[in-house]
């Protein structure tokens, strides 16, 4: 049996990637702030995240483009709402680091560890849409 072709064009691959990278461009920010300003602040940056996948994807609804294809925007569409359902659930976590009994070291490294995950996501996402080639490797950078 031949293997699955992708269906995505090269357009759809690109427009996917763009997604991902501006959540690993978001992540990056999330942890800056982590770090610099603690976790409760961080989730503003998620929240944030999560604002712009729900104007991306009402766009989508509305929107025709000739480059990318039904399947793409379709893909686009389940993508962004996946983002925006992490970034919610995600921002929640984050909150409940801000209480007295947790140290900052310990809610800073849970923070982290939540950011990664994220980011581990968007990699398998990108692996299983055929769109690794398009990204370039993207790492998270903070002093431990």
């Amino acid at each position: 049996m031949p293997p699955a072709r992708n269906p995505l064009t090269p357009d759809d691959r690109r427009f996917l990637a763009a997604i991902v990278h501006q959540v690993w461009r978001a992540c990056q920010t999330c942890v800056t702030v982590a770090v610099e300003r603690g976790p409760s602040q961080a989730r503003y940056t998620l929240d944030d995240l999560g604002d712009w996948a729900v104007s991306q994807r009402r766009l989508l609804g509305t929107r025709r483009t000739r480059a990318v294809t039904a399947a793409g925007l379709r893909v686009g569409r389940d993508l962004l709402e996946d983002v925006d359902v992490i970034c919610r659930r995600l921002a929640h976590l984050l909150a409940t680091l801000d209480r007295p009994s947790v140290s900052r070291e310990a809610a800073e490294g849970e923070a982290l560890a939540l950011v990664e995950g994220v980011v581990g996501w968007t990699s398998l996402m990108a692996s299983q849409l055929g769109i690794s080639r398009n990204l370039r490797p993207q790492m998270l950078w903070f002093e431990s």
